[in-house]
């Protein structure tokens, strides 16, 4: 007999200090009230939260947990979810441990990699919000990529 693996989708719930449900996600400032909580993490951590067509939240996702510096993903990775739950559009998260959100060189090329994915698969990738001990960098509004 052969065995063969069936996808499941389970949901968890978080608690998070503001009320985002049923609203838009209009600006970097509404998600990094969303998910600064990832400040206070010792290991790098990327999130992806779909979203529906009015940038409404359907949920999120931590696609990967890396060390203190640096973590492992692919693109693919990204935006499996988006693909399963037919979201099209997402925003991308992930903190800096070391507590300073300016973006690095591999931070700005990987999300190009990601945009380009998305733009092939028909998801928009609308930003990449990275996280620091004070505050946030948001991709698109600092023109690095976008």
């Amino acid at each position: 007999m052969a065995i063969l693996r069936e996808i499941s989708v389970n949901y968890t719930f978080t608690e998070i200090d503001c009320d985002l449900t049923g609203k838009q996600m209009t600006s970097p400032e509404l998600v990094y009230k969303a998910f600064n909580f990832l400040k206070f993490e010792a290991k790098e951590r990327f999130i992806v939260i779909n979203l529906n067509n009015q940038h409404g939240i359907m949920n999120y996702e931590v696609v990967a947990i890396g060390t203190v510096n640096s973590i492992q993903l692919r693109p693919c990775e990204v935006l499996r979810t988006a693909v399963l739950l037919n979201a099209p559009a997402v925003i991308l998260v992930h903190n800096h441990p070391s507590g300073y959100p300016a973006p690095s060189k591999s931070d700005i090329a990987f999300t190009n990699k990601v945009l380009e994915c998305g733009k092939l698969l028909g998801i928009d990738v609308l930003d990449h919000i990275i996280i620091g001990e004070n505050g946030f960098v948001s991709l698109k509004q600092s023109d690095v990529i976008f």
